[in-house]
């Protein structure tokens, strides 16, 4: 059993994370397609080792989307468009560390102060 006597997440709780990460329905449609009550995956939601494999699998979720934006930004970096082309060309650069250059004009002022005696 888990923390406070409480069971383990099952089928059910890794299903729901799954369709809350992965799919466009709401609360309400998810109990739904799972036999649940909406207030049980309210419930569900204020379990902390529910809270955990959520952000494991929203994190799992962003890792396979990065491989998907890495391989758009290839494709865009030969788009005939030249705006769209150095566009992306900024973003790999800027993501592999290769910071642009940033420059900044500074305007001095000259104060002359005569000090009267």
């Amino acid at each position: 059993m888990g923390k406070a006597g409480r069971k383990p997440l099952n089928n059910n709780h890794m299903r729901c994370i799954e369709l809350m990460v992965y799919s466009d329905l709401l609360k309400g449609q998810i109990a739904e397609e799972l036999n649940v009550r909406p207030e049980t995956i309210t419930a569900w939601q204020k379990r902390e080792d529910f809270q955990e494999a959520l952000r494991a699998e929203m994190n799992r979720g962003f890792s396979s989307m990065a491989v998907k934006a890495r391989k758009k930004l290839e494709q865009l970096i030969d788009s005939s468009n030249p705006q769209v082309a150095l566009a992306a060309s900024r973003e790999v650069l800027n993501k592999a560390g290769y910071q642009e250059t940033q420059k900044i004009e500074q305007t001095v002022r000259e104060i002359n102060l005569e000090i009267i005696d």
